[in-house]
């Protein structure tokens, strides 16, 4: 890279607050197979997830979950150990396919929270009639269950996009950016989450499919260059 070019690219960094540096976390999956000391698999149902090599938004290799028509499941990679420096304020971003095009019921993507999802509390990126549905959830027995959420433009599909997310626990708030875009951003008030908010509890990252009732028809969702930092991070330099 030439001296130039990196002046340019620091600059555009700055200028939009883009991180410039490497993220704390990242995958790509060109290793072709789950990294095993990063995450688990946890999969319910007829769902499931691989990493393939048929289609990729960068290089060789992306994760695919694969969803059948049928009765309700889940299938997701979970990173059990954000460090510290994450738990409060995050930035994240993932490449993503949907195909043929998501289904109508509200289907979980990107959650994040405190632990052992999905009996947890956490903030989610997630879908609902094909438009984003960034939300708030409570789904721990002991806090009773209940959700706050949102509602954005329609999502994507039969391409690969670039979404950028942004969580922060005080107040508990999502933003979203679809190709450089901002497409939502919402703030969870004290009011309407009652006492229960996350404050300091993200812990968990959570990237898969998770569909609320049958999908009606086939689908798959595919993730490519997941990264999460401090800082926004932005596309694939």
């Amino acid at each position: 890279m030439s001296r130039s070019f990196s002046l340019l690219a620091l600059t555009f960094a700055v200028a939009t607050g883009i991180s410039a540096q490497p993220p704390v976390f990242h995958d790509d999956f060109e290793s072709g197979a789950v990294d095993k000391t990063v995450w688990k698999e946890l999969v319910q149902g007829d769902a499931t997830l691989k990493i393939q090599a048929d289609k990729a938004a960068h290089g060789k290799f992306a994760l695919q979950v694969h969803y059948p028509a049928g009765k309700s499941s889940l299938a997701f990679l979970t990173h059990d150990g954000l460090p510290g420096s994450l738990k409060e304020h995050l930035f994240g971003r993932a490449y993503i396919f949907v195909e043929p095009k998501a289904p109508s019921g509200h289907m979980v993507l990107l959650p994040i929270g405190d632990g052992d999802y999905p009996l947890s509390e956490f903030e989610e990126v997630g879908m609902y009639r094909g438009t984003w549905q960034p939300s708030y959830q409570q789904n721990r027995f002991t806090s009773g269950r209940g959700e706050v959420v949102d509602h954005g433009p329609a999502v994507p599909a039969g391409k690969w996009f670039c979404l950028e997310w942004e969580f922060n626990d005080n107040p508990n708030s999502i933003t979203l950016w679809v190709d450089g875009e901002k497409v939502s951003e919402k703030s969870f008030t004290f009011r309407e989450l009652g006492k229960y908010h996350l404050v300091g509890e993200f812990k968990q990252l959570a990237v898969g499919v998770r569909l609320w009732g049958a999908a009606t028809e086939a689908f798959d969702v595919y993730f490519d260059d997941i990264a999460v930092d401090t800082k926004r991070i932005g596309p694939v330099k």
